[in-house]
């Protein structure tokens, strides 16, 4: 978002127009294909928002939108004659109210992470965890209010690139096969102060964001999936009722939560501490390969 007088309108017959008592209002623009572009200038708060994702950068797509491709962005943008963004006064002034923080990393197996962040969730009040149809898993924190609402989608890149509309693009962009066996880890920020939060930041001005060193994606699982730690040592009767939990639940680490809780009252149980033996029998049965793949992943996110 910015003063409006960092982009000029070069068609404006290409714009919805939105009338108020004879007035122009409004002026909106969106389109889908190839990529997302939305552009609204708000006539009476002289401000114009513009909202675009990273296909825009076309045969950099791969690149993904940072401090070294924004300029390309604004240029791609202009190239399609519908406004003229003023590229260095865009950067000073332009502030971000939401953001899709992405990482990709290769060599990696998508349906093994979203199995094992599914069943490592440190609390499964906190963190809902789902496996859509598609197979994208989605963590989102479990909260009430829109502002503190984070979600991050973990996805097959190649898979979603295969798509019909999406193999037109890559076709016509030189893209194919650019993102083979890539696993894309995208974390949605929807609100300016969850954009300050998760980049640590002061402001929302542009370039803020665009410099900001933090590492959202590696936080957020971090606060979500449990770390790898040596095995819990237990007795032969403790190991025996704790496989015999985990058989009744079919080995399903959040149904072994909820009966627990059912099962505790609300004070003082610790959901940590009474998890913490079936978290180390599911590590036993998996010989501890599964925690040593995801330490690896972690280090590719750093």
């Amino acid at each position: 978002m910015a003063d409006k007088e960092a982009v000029s309108i070069t068609n404006l017959d290409a714009f919805k127009k939105i009338d108020r008592a004879g007035q122009t209002i409004c002026l909106k623009y969106i389109q889908k294909q190839p990529y997302l572009l939305a552009i609204e200038i708000d006539f009476r708060s002289n401000k114009v928002s513009i909202e675009f994702t990273g296909k825009v950068l076309g045969r950099d797509y791969p690149q993904l939108i940072s401090k070294e491709t924004i300029k390309e962005c604004f240029n791609n943008i202009n190239s399609l004659g519908l406004i003229h963004i003023q590229k260095d006064l865009m950067m000073n002034i332009a502030i971000v109210v939401k953001a899709d923080i992405t990482k990709d990393i290769k060599g990696v197996d998508t349906i093994r992470i979203a199995k094992y962040i599914k069943g490592n969730i440190i609390n499964y009040n906190d963190f809902v965890c789902k496996r859509l149809k598609n197979g994208n898993l989605i963590l989102e924190k479990n909260v009430c209010t829109h502002r503190l609402r984070r979600r991050i989608t973990i996805y097959d890149k190649q898979k979603e690139m295969n798509k019909t509309n999406n193999k037109r693009y890559a076709t016509e962009n030189d893209l194919s096969g650019a993102f083979d066996n890539v696993c894309r880890f995208e974390l949605n920020l929807n609100s300016a102060e969850q954009v300050r939060q998760a980049l640590n930041i002061t402001d929302n001005k542009l370039l803020s964001v665009l410099n900001a060193e933090a590492n959202p994606i590696l936080d957020f699982l971090n606060a979500a999936v449990k770390k790898s730690e040596a095995q819990i040592k237990m007795s032969d009767r403790k190991a025996w009722l704790t496989m015999l939990a985990l058989k009744d639940c079919n080995y399903d680490l959040e149904a072994v939560e909820a009966k627990e809780r059912s099962l505790h009252p609300k004070r003082g149980f610790n959901v940590k501490r009474t998890m913490e033996p079936y978290r180390a029998m599911m590590e036993q049965i998996n010989n501890g390969e599964a925690h040593d793949y995801w330490q690896d992943v972690m280090s590719k996110l750093s």
